[in-house]
C-alpha cells in the first residue's frame, strides 16, 4: 500500500502501524447499510485508508484534521493508492438539511452521508457535536435550525492525538451510535504514569502511582474511569473490548451503550488502590457495593439456576459505600506496619472482552495458514507485517485474570526482603499449590496477577527465603551513628516521597521476615504447569533510541509558491494537537 509520509524520524511511525491491525476486530461494528467511521485527527490519513481498504463494509470514512497540510497529505495519499474515485468532494451532510422518514422513526438512515471518502478540515470536537443525532429523535423534537446543521451519529470513532485524548472525550461518547466502537490513544504517559499526578488529576480526575510496579495497568484503568464517568453523564456505559499498553502509549477500544441501569451500577467498577509506602503490597476496593448485584453476578458465573427462597438472607438491592482496607483489618501495611497511600479512583472492572479477542487470535491464526489472508473474507484481507507481534499481544491479552486488578512485579517483591528473584514458574506453581489463581500481563514480563492476598505472596517469599538466605545489606554511615535501620531522616524517620513518615525501630526486609509463615508453601511444579501456546511476546524495541518525538509545532507549513505550485518543507506526521 503506497504511503507518503512526512519527513520524520522512523521510530515515530512504528507504534502506529501496530495499532493499525487493531482494526482486525472492527468488522463486528458493520451494519447492514455500511459502516460509518470517523478519523477524528487523522493527521496523514494512514490509518483512514486502512479502514477503508482493509474493513469489510465500511460504507464512509470520513477523515478529518485541523491542519490543512494534514488533509492535503492526506489527499495525495489517497490519490497514490488509486482511491481518488471514492473520493467525496465538499461538505457532505454539512449543507443538507437531515430528514427522518415518519414511516420509519426507528433509525436515522446513514445514506445521507454519501458512501466514499471525505476529506475536511476542522475542529474534531466540534464535528462530534455535530453528529449527536440519536436514531430516537424526531424532527419535530428538534429546533429546525438545530435540525439542519445536525447528522447522525458514527458507528466507529477514532481518537489518537498527540498526548492526551480528555478534551475530546465528553463529544466522541456522545456522537457514537448505541453499541459502536470508541477507540481510544494516550501517549501522555508522564501524566498516567505519575510522574505529574497533579496533571494527571486535571485531565482525569485521578491520581496515580509515581514508581508503581504496575503503573502501566494503573494507567488504562484511569483512562477508562474517566472514560465511562463521561459516559455515564449522558446515560451511557462501555464495556472494554481490548486495553493495552503499547511502547510509550495506551489505547483502549470500547463499545457504548445506551443504559441508564447500567449507569446505576458504575460505582461497582470503580475502586481506589491503598499502595503500601514500605513494600508492594496493595489493596483495591471498590467504591459501593451491592448485595442483590453481587449475587446476581454470582448466580451467572457459577450457572446456579435455583432462585434462594429465604427471605432472611435475600440480597437486598441497596448500594453501600466502599469500605478501605481499615475494615479488612489492616489499618494499615501488614507485613511493614506503613501507612498507605491512595490511587485513583480508576475502572476495577474487565479490562478485555476475551470471546473477541479469541476471535481476533483464531482469524490471525487461519490467515497464516492462507498466505497471511483470511480465507473466510474477513479481517486481515491482505498480509500484514507485524502479524506475529499482534499475535503475541492478544495472546498474552488473552491469557490473563480478567477479574484481578493490577499485579506484582516479582523482581521488586523479592528486593524487598534482599533475596534472589523466585524463577516465575515455580512462584506461580506456589501460589497454585496454595490455591490461587495467577497469570502474566501483557506489557510487563516480570508480572504477576493473582487473586492470593498479600499474606500469602510475602508467605512464599518467606518459604524461599529459608532455603535461599537473602545477602546481608551493608550497614550505612547514618545506621553507624545511631540512627535506626531503614531510616533516612535526621532522627530516625521514615521519608516517603518527600513527607514526613512515622519513626522506622527495624529494616523493611527485617520486618517482613520476621513474620510467620502462615501458608502452607510448596514449590513443586505440577505435571503440565505453565504450557502456553506458542506466541511471539513481549518484543524488544525495533531500534535505537525508541520513543516519541516533538508534535507537530505548526511550523514549516506547506506553502503556496507564486506560480500556484506547492512546496513541502520539512514537517512532522504526527497528528497536530487540537487544543
Amino acid at each position: 500500500m503506497g504511503l507518503k509520509k512526512r519527513n520524520q524520524p522512523r521510530n515515530e511511525m512504528m507504534p502506529m502501524v501496530i495499532k493499525r491491525k487493531k482494526e482486525t476486530m472492527t468488522s463486528k461494528y458493520v451494519r447492514d447499510d455500511g459502516m460509518v467511521v470517523l478519523d477524528a485527527l487523522a493527521a496523514s490519513g494512514l490509518r483512514s485508508l486502512r479502514y477503508w481498504k482493509e474493513v469489510p463494509g465500511v460504507r464512509t470514512v470520513v477523515v478529518n484534521d485541523l491542519d490543512p497540510v494534514a488533509i492535503e497529505l492526506a489527499r495525495e495519499n489517497v490519490g497514490r493508492n488509486g482511491f481518488m474515485d471514492d473520493l467525496v468532494e465538499g461538505e457532505g451532510t454539512n449543507d443538507k438539511r437531515i430528514y427522518i422518514s415518519n414511516k420509519d422513526k426507528s433509525n436515522v438512515n446513514n445514506s445521507l452521508r454519501p458512501k466514499g471518502i471525505h476529506l475536511q478540515v476542522g475542529d474534531a470536537t466540534h464535528e462530534m457535536y455535530l453528529s449527536r443525532l440519536p436514531p430516537s429523535l424526531y424532527p419535530h423534537q428538534c429546533n429546525p435550525t438545530q435540525l439542519h446543521y445536525q447528522k447522525p451519529q458514527y458507528d466507529a470513532i477514532d481518537l489518537d492525538p498527540y498526548g492526551s485524548a480528555a478534551p475530546f472525550l465528553d463529544s466522541a461518547v456522545q456522537a457514537i451510535r448505541n453499541g459502536g466502537l470508541l477507540a481510544v490513544t494516550c501517549t501522555d504517559m508522564a501524566a498516567l504514569g505519575g510522574s505529574h499526578p497533579e496533571t494527571c488529576y486535571g485531565r482525569y480526575g485521578a491520581m496515580p502511582l509515581q514508581r508503581s510496579g504496575y503503573l502501566q495497568e494503573l494507567a488504562l484503568r484511569i483512562l477508562l474511569y474517566h472514560l465511562s464517568v463521561v459516559a455515564g453523564r449522558y446515560g451511557r456505559t462501555i464495556r472494554p473490548v481490548l486495553s493495552v499498553g503499547m511502547a510509550f502509549y495506551v489505547r483502549v477500544f470500547v463499545e457504548v451503550y445506551d443504559d441508564k441501569a447500567g449507569v446505576n451500577n458504575l460505582s461497582l467498577n470503580h475502586g481506589l488502590v491503598f499502595q503500601s509506602t514500605r513494600c508492594s503490597s496493595f489493596h483495591v476496593t471498590p467504591m459501593a457495593s451491592n448485595e442483590f448485584v453481587q449475587h446476581h453476578q454470582r448466580q451467572q458465573n457459577e450457572d446456579v439456576t435455583s432462585p434462594n427462597t429465604n427471605n432472611k438472607s435475600k440480597p437486598r438491592n441497596i448500594y453501600k459505600n466502599g469500605r478501605g482496607p481499615h475494615d479488612l483489618g489492616e489499618p494499615s501495611c501488614r507485613e511493614t506496619g506503613a501507612p498507605y497511600k491512595i490511587a485513583g479512583p480508576c475502572w476495577i472492572g474487565p479490562l478485555h472482552d476475551m470471546d473477541i479477542v479469541q476471535r481476533a487470535i483464531t482469524r490471525l491464526e487461519a490467515a497464516k495458514d492462507n498466505d497471511d489472508i483470511d480465507p473466510a473474507g474477513g479481517t486481515p484481507r491482505y498480509p500484514l507485517h507485524t502479524a506475529t507481534t499482534l499475535h503475541g499481544l492478544l495472546v498474552s491479552v488473552s491469557e490473563e485474570l480478567i477479574d484481578v486488578p493490577l499485579y506484582h512485579v516479582l523482581p521488586n517483591v523479592c528486593s524487598a526482603v534482599n533475596t534472589t528473584t523466585i524463577p516465575m514458574t515455580m512462584f506461580r506453581a506456589a501460589l497454585a499449590n496454595a490455591g490461587y489463581r495467577s497469570s502474566a500481563y501483557h506489557k510487563e514480563p516480570q508480572a504477576v496477577k493473582t487473586d492470593a492476598p498479600n499474606h500469602v505472596v510475602w508467605d512464599i517469599v518467606r518459604a524461599w527465603c529459608k532455603e535461599h538466605p537473602p545477602s546481608q545489606k551493608k550497614e550505612s554511615k547514618r545506621h553507624r551513628k545511631g540512627e535506626a535501620p531503614g531510616s533516612t531522616g535526621k532522627n530516625g524517620h521514615m521519608e516517603d516521597d518527600n513527607e514526613e513518615g512515622e519513626a522506622c525501630k527495624a529494616d523493611v526486609a527485617t520486618k517482613i521476615l520476621s513474620r510467620e509463615i502462615e501458608t502452607k508453601v510448596d514449590f513443586t511444579i505440577p505435571e503440565g504447569f505453565g504450557l502456553k501456546k506458542k506466541a511471539r511476546r513481549f518484543p524488544v524495541n525495533p531500534e535505537a533510541n525508541w520513543g516519541p518525538k516533538k508534535a507537530a509545532s505548526g511550523k514549516n507549513k506547506r506553502r503556496l509558491s507564486d506560480d500556484g505550485g506547492d512546496e513541502m518543507e520539512k514537517h512532522n506526521a504526527k497528528s497536530s494537537k487540537h487544543y
